[in-house]
């Protein structure tokens, strides 16, 4: 009976040791599933940024004080600078005897500019002349000239546009000229004249950059100047005889197109 009870405790004690075992594998279970598990989630690469808009384009009128960038354009004349233009420089008149009559001198030279402003002309005028007439087998000298002329000016481009420039030009003329005339017994009258003027001219310079030569120019003009002459005749025999003359007035002269003959010139630009 006693070894009956002894298992029968045994017995009871052994289910509540599983069942205590069981309880506790149980709140282990409960333990571990009740564990928070951290997921490391990757971190994106922060994006470039979106480009700026493009600035409006600017319409209508421009903002008091904005001062619009202007396009830079090259006159023909600031094209010319410091280069030679060789031509036509007018003409000259000059007295070469006491009875008025002139001889004239046209003057060949050379412009060269020094900057956009200033500018030297130098010129020389030449005049040889001679001949004879022949009638009923008779042979007749006609009247010879030789005249020699120096031209000196400084121009100055006060203004201008694309292809033209408005001048003042300052200037002096220097020349001798010298003749023969028939006299009694077979021989010759000498004349000879002196010249000399200083004034200024006025007008323009057109160069022909609107039709693809810049380097060609015309140029005309009017002046005021100071004009003295002096003339001499001189016989085989005799007393000589001379004029001299002053002079101040325009350069253009008594007839309005005297501007395109005596006034007007031409050069072209190397």
């Amino acid at each position: 009976m006693n070894i009956a009870k002894c298992a029968i405790g045994l017995l009871a004690e052994g289910v509540g040791l599983t069942t205590v075992s069981a309880q506790a594998a149980e709140a282990t279970t409960e333990t571990t599933s009740t564990t928070t598990t951290t997921t490391t989630t990757p971190v994106a690469a922060p994006s470039e940024p979106a480009p700026a808009p493009p600035a409006p384009a600017q319409r209508g009128m421009t903002l008091p004080g904005a001062a619009p960038e202007t396009a830079v354009e090259t006159s023909d004349h600031a094209a010319v600078v410091r280069h030679f233009g060789i031509g036509y420089m007018g003409r000259r008149t000059m007295i070469i005897s006491p009875a008025g009559d002139t001889v004239d001198a046209p003057i060949i030279g050379a412009r060269y500019w020094l900057d956009p402003m200033i500018g030297i002309d130098v010129g020389v005028g030449l005049l040889f002349s001679g001949g004879s007439t022949t009638a009923n087998n008779a042979s007749t000298d006609l009247q010879g000239y030789t005249v020699f002329m120096v031209h000196g000016g400084v121009p100055l481009a006060l203004a201008g546009s694309k292809h033209f420039s408005f001048q003042v030009i300052p200037e002096l003329n220097f020349g001798i000229s010298g003749s023969k005339t028939p006299a009694a017994g077979g021989q010759d009258n000498d004349l000879s004249g002196l010249h000399f003027d200083i004034g200024a001219r006025a007008g323009g310079e057109i160069q022909f950059g609107f039709i693809g030569i810049p380097e060609l120019s015309l140029q005309a003009g009017v002046g005021l100047a100071f004009n003295y002459d002096h003339s001499k005749l001189t016989p085989p025999a005799g007393a000589s005889s001379s004029l001299n003359q002053t002079s101040f007035g325009t350069s253009v002269g008594n007839n309005p197109w005297n501007i395109f003959t005596s006034n007007i010139a031409a050069l072209y630009y190397f």
